[in-house]
């Protein structure tokens, strides 16, 4: 086991709104963001159900800072997700405005992690429909978003990591060891992707997509569902948090990750690579199976997914598979590739904060192949202590993390939080 580290700051917008307070209120009320959009009809492939994150033309009641700015601004979709994610995020830190006044100097102890698949492709997209043979190199591509974060907040170090649909897990175990490592104090990160032509075109490609709303886990899925979206939390060594007397929301306790190279879309069947970053990260955090209150699953509604899943928590978790309380936010967001799991893990703060466990939107009847106890149809209220997330992606990709109650910062007050639940 390794040092823990501090939670300080959460920061989200989804197809359920903008702010992790709105993601978190859709969830617990059962609400789904996924609209069938007449958009698919022009791509030619019906009008799939889409969630997609319902941004503001302008400023309005935004604090004056740089989120402000780039909602006014012609800036690309994915820029403007994550500064507005991002600086939420900051904010709720107590680390002040966001790029407000001038970009702050470089600080080698401030660092920008995020995990996407595409970044920032509208520049790209838009050349090409124009025709130009020679499309901007420099307004697209993965790092575009994290440029803009690591300016606002002064970083002196930047990290994209690009691993598919685990890239938010990533990210979040880049930044748990720079803090671990004493590389960084403080480190923004999370991840973001949008929606484009370009991404719905290769999941159709891929015949991944569900004609209706996603079902997770349900016997009768048939598919992904698509959506997008940003989210970010504030880490932080638990003595730079105290120091300066920062509220911790939860702490990050553990990261795993692992690679099955089964197949360039198709996970490993049993689900042993998915296992694999499972048990590094509890053994990272020093948590055991037995002491896991609830699983976030990947849950993305696909055939082979989902029964992976169900197969790789069995082997984690033996007999008490079938009891652990286990659940995916993805029929009520889609799923948002590079964003999914850090949206997740904003959701799993709220969870540890609040003592509930949302239900998975869209599951109706559980498939009697993935013997595992399903949240659904009420959010479900019990004490919890840590949850595991987990994050798998093509490639063979696997990632999770533990993230664990306030109270296993020694000393920590924990404002706000009404119930406390010693580890």
């Amino acid at each position: 086991m390794t040092a823990a580290v501090a939670i300080t700051g959460l920061g989200a917008v989804s197809g359920l709104g903008l702010g992790a307070d709105a993601l978190w209120q859709g969830l617990v009320s059962g609400q789904t963001a996924l609209r069938a959009r007449v958009e698919g009809d022009a791509l030619g492939i019906g009008a799939l159900p889409l969630s997609l994150v319902p941004l503001p033309t302008e400023a309005g009641e935004l604090a004056e800072d740089l989120s402000a700015q780039v909602l006014c601004s012609p800036a690309p979709r994915a820029t403007r997700m994550s500064v507005l994610a991002a600086s939420e995020a900051w904010r709720d830190a107590g680390l002040g405005s966001f790029g407000a006044q001038g970009v702050p100097p470089a600080n080698r102890r401030i660092g920008v992690c995020l995990g996407t698949t595409h970044g920032e492709k509208a520049p790209w997209l838009a050349a090409l429909r124009r025709g130009s043979i020679a499309p901007p190199t420099d307004a697209h591509g993965p790092a575009i978003p994290a440029q803009v974060l690591a300016a606002a907040v002064g970083a002196g170090r930047v990290l994209v990591p690009v691993a598919a649909c685990a890239s938010g897990n990533v990210a979040l175990a880049a930044a748990l060891d720079w803090i671990r490592s004493g590389r960084c104090d403080v480190v923004l990160c999370g991840g973001c992707d949008a929606l484009s032509d370009f991404v719905l075109r290769g999941f159709q490609s891929l015949r991944a997509l569900s004609p209706g709303a996603c079902k997770p886990f349900d016997v009768t899925r048939s598919g992904l569902s698509l959506g997008e979206g940003a989210a970010f939390l504030v880490l932080e060594s638990p003595q730079h948090a105290q120091a300066r007397g920062a509220r911790v929301r939860a702490v990050l306790s553990g990261a795993g990750q692992s690679c099955d190279a089964n197949h360039m879309t198709g996970p490993d069947r049993e689900g042993r690579g998915a296992a694999r970053a499972m048990c590094a990260a509890l053994l990272d955090a020093g948590v055991t199976p037995a002491e896991i209150d609830f699983v976030s699953a990947h849950g993305t509604a696909t055939i082979f997914n989902d029964q992976m899943e169900g197969r790789a928590i069995a082997l984690v978790f033996a007999d008490r598979a079938a009891s652990v309380p286990v659940h995916s936010v993805k029929g009520a967001l889609g799923h948002s590739m590079g964003a999914a799991s850090a949206l997740e893990a904003v959701v799993c703060v709220r969870a540890l904060e609040e003592h509930r466990v949302p239900a998975t939107i869209g599951l109706q009847d559980p498939d009697p192949a993935i013997p595992l106890r399903l949240v659904q149809g009420s959010a479900l209220s019990l004490p919890l202590r840590h949850i595991l997330s987990t994050a798998s992606g093509f490639g063979g990709l696997n990632a999770a993390v533990v993230l664990s109650s306030a109270m296993r910062v020694p000393g920590n007050a924990a404002p706000g939080v009404t119930q406390k639940v010693q580890p």
